[in-house]
């Protein structure tokens, strides 16, 4: 504890960024640890107190063009994990656990590390493409030897880099892997979907944030047919 400063926890906050609560929380955890050695009179002071909180708001789902451009730059690690979580639109956790004898051919069992419900996804065309011609380096899809899976980390760093390559790492235009799974959500609500159906397929424990999704894609839609009927009425048909 004596040996422990301000910069380490600040180094703890900064490597979860791309998972700004957690963040937060790692700091939380680290001041109440270094309070009780306050009180305990082990130190003096307490390093981790007041640090700045990350803000993160709203994942924002990807454009297409994001989309596109990560498939392209992606290779390995990176290109699967982007494949499995557009796909199934489970969190990057989810589908590193992801084993091969979960895939039937046409679905694929999980259960979800954040609700623990157990949910069997239907795999879309392009997922099940995928998977048939991907090489089974282990138990695990996302595999790190022959019975365990890769980490949750070294997946992140992965898809990070390729984030990088495409400008979506930093900045304005920063868009995390988390992300996918809403832009499942709102490709869903988008083809018509019930709240029930898309529900059904990203697992999430309540309906109010599938409805919020739902409300983006229903607002994106109606704009098109308002600005449609504003122009039939200028040109008078």
């Amino acid at each position: 504890m004596r040996g422990f400063r301000r910069k380490h926890a600040i180094a703890a906050r900064d490597a979860l960024a791309d998972t700004w609560s957690k963040a937060n929380e790692r700091v939380a955890v680290l001041s109440v640890l270094w309070r009780h050695g306050v009180d305990l009179e082990w130190i003096d002071l307490n390093p981790v107190m007041d640090i700045e909180k990350l803000t993160g708001g709203d994942y924002e789902p990807w454009p297409e063009a994001k989309l596109q451009a990560f498939e392209n730059a992606a290779e390995g690690i990176a290109r699967t994990a982007f494949k499995l979580g557009i796909g199934t639109g489970e969190r990057t956790g989810d589908c590193c656990a992801m084993a091969w004898d979960d895939f039937d051919g046409e679905y694929i069992c999980v259960v979800q590390e954040k609700t623990g419900a157990r949910v069997w996804i239907y795999c879309p065309a392009r997922l099940r493409s995928y998977l048939a011609a991907l090489p089974r380096a282990g138990r695990y899809i996302l595999s790190r030897n022959l019975t365990q899976p890769l980490g949750k980390r070294a997946v992140q760093r992965a898809v990070a880099k390729v984030r990088e390559v495409i400008g979506v790492k930093d900045g304005m235009d920063r868009l995390v892997p988390h992300g996918w799974r809403y832009t499942a959500a709102v490709q869903l609500a988008e083809a018509g979907c019930s709240d029930a159906e898309i529900q059904s397929v990203t697992g999430h424990k309540t309906l109010a944030m599938v409805a919020k999704y739902r409300a983006r894609a229903n607002q994106k839609a109606a704009s098109k047919r308002a600005q449609q009927r504003r122009e039939r009425n200028k040109d008078g048909t």
